[in-house]
């Protein structure tokens, strides 16, 4: 399928949409697909204290008028998927998968590095001061309820760092409801995963806790080389030392008490990989071996507050550690990091206009191999926000800024977005924002084998918009945008001497795009289910050499395209998806590129008991054997898997 019928066909989808009639309210236009962009919503009462999971990282309510997806994990309980895949069927959003199966994984949202995108979970940011990313893979996959990815420059909203966007990652709910579940499978590769969860609760409290084991031998045959003497063209070799396992344990709960709520989390992962060598080289390579772990804990207070608002306190703290024996060259790398922040925020409601002011401050400390001494680093910031109504709530116009400093860097961050409601279901989304990331640790201090430091940095900066139309109505929702963003002095690392590399504010470069997303209700007796989402993404370098200007950025595929259809019908169900990632150049001269990726994967489940709620699923991933699929830095990807997985899930309405 080529990107011309992508859109031609999504046109006519959305044409189609736009005639469904009134639109239904934001609740019922969620149910249809597994994800939802965001929508306007009437204000909560200010008196309300709900789980303050979501959206507590953001001041005050959500942001209707943000590039948003709300991706339903359930949709994809059973199957055999991390938390990147998951996120990669958002819009916008391209993973950086290096080898699959438990191998690092980190995500660029609208053609921005790792870095420049905030992982959060529960609230609580992930990304560290030594930088590099946020790797998904060691966020495990049982634990998730939903995802909501914000896509643009969203630092007035979330915090510098921002400068594609925001993955916000929301664990199972503490609640009276109650309920269990536990997981287990295993299929190809020896791939095998684990996992159990419980919950509980009564007036006024409500407690959780899961435990999550992943893991892959991950030995899979791949498309060594192609030689017309070789059977069938093709020399399959086998990818050795590239086994990953990874576990977690997570409890949350909440307590109503002196007329106020407390919500606490404590979150424990970490995990050992093998780092394979290189994968075309003849001689026997020399492998590298990596183990991280993360302990996290948040506590969060809220009341009545004044004017009759809110008035929200946090407290939380985080402890990460990485140890890497790499043999070639020989070093060994050992860093440990420690982060703590409060924060407050007070928020309401006037005139149907919600609003928001908050202030935190915390700091960042890391130790370990290459640097000097130990580096710490203070952080504050202050922010104010409102969305408020106009035109008889037909437009709404939703400001916000923040003034933030981390360390000796300081910058302002702001943002204006719109949402107007044109009839009928049919509504236009729009905003415009300006964001910066201050350099890591690495980048200032670490001198690490051939790298060098560069303490002369200057923070990254990220100016962008986006406009979208918008239609919502009992037969699904569709959105048709397109964006732009301008990334300034951008980090990269530039040659200083014989085999030594520094970091330099050497890039800029502007990245163009159009997003379509659509998800459809159920239809029919079968529950059909349709859901699909494109992006094109043009990522040019403004700045550098003369054979780099105007070339590609690299790692940014041109095109990525997602495609669901799902059915069930009494004890049995099924699904069907469709991937593709457009070419990927590999270096700035545009010399080396990764062809286009297309997979096709498919699964069925059979519902073996209703109370409690068993199913067994089969999975089959890659379902025709494609074995020269390689990720955006060469490295071969898994051929076809066959995942067997059984879930039984107990005490909850589904």
């Amino acid at each position: 399928m080529t990107w011309h019928s992508v859109v031609r066909r999504g046109a006519r989808a959305l044409a189609l949409t736009l005639v469904l009639g009134r639109s239904a309210s934001a609740q019922d236009a969620a149910a249809p697909g597994p994800e939802s962009p965001a929508r306007a919503e009437e204000p909560a009462p200010a008196v309300e204290l709900p789980e303050q999971v979501v959206h507590l990282p953001a001041p005050g309510p959500t942001d209707a008028t943000a590039a948003a997806t709300v991706v339903d994990a359930a949709r994809f309980e059973g199957e055999a998927r991390a938390v990147a895949e998951i996120v990669a069927s958002s819009p916008g959003v391209s993973v950086r998968d290096q080898g699959g199966l438990g191998q690092l994984a980190t995500v660029s949202i609208r053609g921005a590095s790792s870095d420049g995108v905030l992982v959060l979970l529960d609230g609580l940011p992930l990304n560290t001061a030594a930088g590099g990313g946020v790797d998904l893979s060691r966020i495990p996959r049982h634990w998730v309820s939903s995802i909501e990815v914000v896509r643009g420059a969203e630092g007035a909203r979330w915090g510098a760092g921002a400068l594609g966007g925001v993955l916000d990652v929301v664990t199972r709910p503490a609640g009276a409801g109650g309920g269990w579940s536990a997981i287990a499978g295993g299929g190809s590769f020896g791939t095998f995963t684990a996992g159990v969860d419980a919950a509980g609760g009564g007036d006024g409290w409500g407690a959780v806790a899961a435990l999550s084991l992943d893991g892959s031998g991950g030995g899979f045959p791949y498309a060594y080389d192609a030689l017309p003497s070789a059977p069938g063209g093709v020399i399959t070799r086998t990818r050795t030392h590239n086994d990953a396992a990874s576990g977690g344990l997570l409890a949350k709960g909440f307590l109503s008490a002196g007329g106020g709520r407390w919500d606490g989390l404590v979150q424990v992962s970490g995990g050992e990989r093998s780092i394979p060598g290189d994968p075309y080289q003849d001689a026997s390579p020399l492998y590298d071996r990596q183990r991280d772990g993360r302990v996290a804990a948040v506590v969060r207070h809220a009341r009545p507050g004044p004017f009759g608002g809110l008035l929200s306190a946090s407290l939380s703290v985080r402890a990460d550690g990485l140890d890497l024996d790499a043999a070639s060259p020989s070093f060994a790398t050992r860093q440990r990091g420690l982060a703590a922040a409060t924060r407050a925020e007070v928020s309401g409601a006037a005139g149907g206009a919600p609003w928001a002011l908050g202030a935190s401050a915390g700091g960042e400390r890391l130790e370990g191999t290459g640097l000097d001494d130990p580096r710490a680093r203070a952080e504050l910031a202050a922010w104010a926000f409102t969305d408020a109504p106009l035109a008889g709530g037909r437009l709404r116009i939703a400001p916000a800024l923040r003034a933030e400093s981390i360390g000796p860097f300081a910058g302002l961050s702001g943002r204006l977005g719109m949402t107007l409601a044109l009839g009928g279901p049919l509504s236009l989304r729009g905003g415009v924002g300006r964001t910066f990331r201050a350099p890591s640790f690495s980048e200032l201090y670490l001198t690490q084998a051939l790298l060098r430091p560069n303490p002369d940095l200057r923070p990254e900066t990220a100016v962008g918009g986006d406009a979208a139309l918008v239609a919502q109505g009992p037969l699904g929702l569709a959105s048709a945008g397109a964006f732009a963003s301008l990334y300034d002095d951008l980090v990269v690392y530039v040659p200083v001497s014989f085999e030594a590399y520094a970091p330099r504010n050497d890039a800029r470069a502007v990245v163009r795009g159009v997003e379509l997303e659509m998800a459809s209700a159920p239809v029919g007796p079968a529950r059909v289910q349709g859901q699909l989402a494109a992006t094109l993404l043009d990522a040019r370098t403004l700045r550098g050499g003369p054979e780099e200007v105007g070339k590609a950025l690299p790692r940014r595929p041109g095109s990525n395209v997602t495609a669901r259809l799902s059915a069930e019908r009494g004890r049995l169900g099924g699904h069907l998806d469709w991937h593709e990632v457009g070419r990927q150049w590999l270096d700035t001269r545009e010399i080396r590129s990764t062809p286009v990726a297309n997979t096709l994967d498919a699964g069925l489940w059979w519902r073996l008991a209703v109370r409690p709620d068993a199913r067994l699923h089969v999975e089959v991933r890659n379902l025709l054997d494609v074995r020269t699929l390689q990720d955006g830095f060469g490295n071969p990807l898994p051929g076809r898997m066959v995942m067997v997985t059984a879930r039984v899930e107990g005490g909850r309405e589904r």
